[in-house]
C-alpha cells in the first residue's frame, strides 16, 4: 500500500514566494523548504531577503534570493528569467507581497490606493500571468495567491483591502477556469489577522479584543497556522482541487 504522506512531498519542486521577507510570506517560503522544495524568495529588501534565503538553506533545500518590486513588470520577468536559470523550471508561485493601509475610507488618499492595489491586485495578477507562463509550457503548475477573511467580510478601516481581498478571490476563481487546459491549478489562501512583526503595534488594545470576539477559536492566527494549507495547496495531494479559496480563520467567516 502506497503512502499517504507521499503526496504531501514537495521533493523536486521549485517554488517561488513574493513578498518573503517577513511575516506570512517568510513563514510560507521556510515551510515549502522543509516539505521539500527549492525556494526562490522575493521582496524589495535584499538584506531581509538574505536571512530568509539562510533560513531556507537551514532546511537542507537549496534558496535563492531575487530582489524585486512586483509593481514592475520588468522585475517579475526578470525573477522568471532568474528562476528558469538557476532550475529550469517553476512549479509552485505564492503570491505573499502586499501593502496595507488602515484608515477610514473618507481618509484614504490616492497614493495609498495605488500602493495597495499595484501591489496587492495588478502585482499579483501580473507575477501569475508572467510565470505561470513557465509553468504553462510545461503543462503542469501550482498558484497560491493570498486573499483574507476580509474578502468575506470587513472591519472599519479596511475598505479598499477589503475589496482587493475580493478582487484576489474572484481573479483566482477566474485564472483557474482558464488555466486549467495547461495544467496550472489556482488556489488562495485566506487568512484571519495574523500576528506578524508588521502588524503587533495594531493588534493591540480594543482592536484586539473586537477581532478575537469574531474569532471562535479565540487567538489570532501565526504564520505558522498557513504552512500545512500551503503545503497542501503546492503538493500533488491536491492535484484535483482548482478555483478555490481556503480560509484559514479559526472560525471567523462561519461565525460572521
Amino acid at each position: 500500500m502506497s503512502d499517504p504522506l507521499a503526496k504531501f512531498s514537495l521533493e523536486n519542486r521549485v517554488a517561488i514566494v513574493t513578498g518573503a521577507t517577513e511575516g506570512i510570506g517568510r513563514g510560507m517560503a521556510i515551510g515549502l523548504a522543509e516539505a521539500g522544495a527549492d525556494v526562490v524568495v522575493c521582496g524589495r529588501r535584499e538584506d531581509a531577503l538574505r536571512e530568509v534565503q539562510a533560513d531556507v538553506a537551514r532546511t537542507g533545500r537549496r534558496g535563492e534570493a531575487c530582489p524585486l518590486d512586483v509593481c514592475k513588470m520588468a522585475d517579475i520577468e526578470r525573477l522568471k528569467d532568474f528562476t528558469l536559470k538557476g532550475f529550469g523550471k517553476v512549479d509552485i508561485l505564492v503570491n505573499a507581497a502586499g501593502f496595507t493601509v488602515t484608515k477610514p475610507a473618507w481618509d484614504m488618499t490616492e497614493d495609498e490606493w495605488d500602493r495597495m492595489v499595484d501591489t496587492g491586485f495588478k502585482g499579483l495578477f501580473f507575477s501569475c500571468q508572467i510565470i505561470g507562463s513557465a509553468m504553462r509550457s510545461r503543462g503542469y503548475g501550482k498558484i497560491i495567491n493570498l486573499s483574507s477573511t476580509f474578502s468575506r467580510s470587513i472591519i472599519n478601516g479596511r475598505s479598499v483591502y477589503g475589496g482587493i481581498k475580493a478582487g484576489v478571490t474572484h481573479l483566482t476563481e477566474a485564472l483557474a477556469m482558464e488555466w486549467a487546459p495547461d495544467g496550472i491549478r489556482v488556489n488562495a489562501l485566506a487568512p484571519t489577522a495574523v500576528l506578524t512583526p508588521s502588524r503587533e503595534s495594531l493588534l493591540q488594545g480594543e482592536v484586539l479584543e473586537r477581532i478575537l470576539s469574531r474569532i471562535p477559536l479565540g487567538r489570532l492566527a501565526t504564520p505558522d497556522d498557513l504552512t500545512g494549507a500551503a503545503v497542501y495547496l503546492a503538493s500533488p495531494a491536491s492535484d484535483f482541487v482548482t478555483g478555490q479559496t481556503l480560509f484559514v480563520d479559526g472560525g471567523w467567516v462561519a461565525a460572521s
